[in-house]
């Protein structure tokens, strides 16, 4: 569009001025009148086309935020796909500042983990399933060592 509204209500005024128009005379009047109403409607679709494009980015960032939420609440994909390699995941939490992470077998058997929330490093002990419950009943016993080929249970120390 080579020119806006109001650039063209504008250039209309521009003539009207050049052509020596008289506004006082009866169709001056009407014409006059006319341009201000030309002038001031061209200003409000401004205004409102402004408002519009606000709104419409608005709405594309909700719609983005929507789509984050939406992939992290119902992330079934990557779910599905782990629970097909075979791959078991277990939860840890940091004893530093509580921050829960899923971790998967091999990194669990490092001994040594590290918080991604806040980096402390802290040891995990495995238990044996028989021991579940046991472990949460009493969580500052040293257990032995659970068979590494099954670990269930997990213990932070």
């Amino acid at each position: 569009m080579a020119m806006d509204l109001n650039a063209k209500a504008a250039y209309i005024r521009g003539l009207m001025t050049g052509m020596e128009f008289d506004p006082t005379s009866k169709n001056g009047k009407i014409i006059a009148a006319m341009m201000d109403l030309l002038e001031e409607m061209a200003a409000t679709v401004t205004e409102h086309d402004n408002a519009l494009d606000q709104v419409y980015d608005e709405l594309d960032a909700l719609d983005e935020d929507m789509d984050d939420l939406v992939s992290d609440l119902y992330d079934l994909d990557d779910d599905e796909e782990d629970e097909e390699d075979g791959e078991t995941e277990y939860e840890v939490t940091c004893p530093n500042c509580g921050a829960v992470s899923t971790v998967d077998e091999e990194t669990l058997m490092n001994k040594e983990l590290v918080c991604p929330n806040c980096g402390a490093s802290f040891d995990v002990e495995l238990l044996p399933e028989d021991n579940e419950e046991a472990a949460a009943e009493e969580p500052e016993e040293e257990q032995p060592e659970a068979d590494e080929t099954a670990p269930k249970n997990i213990r932070i120390d």
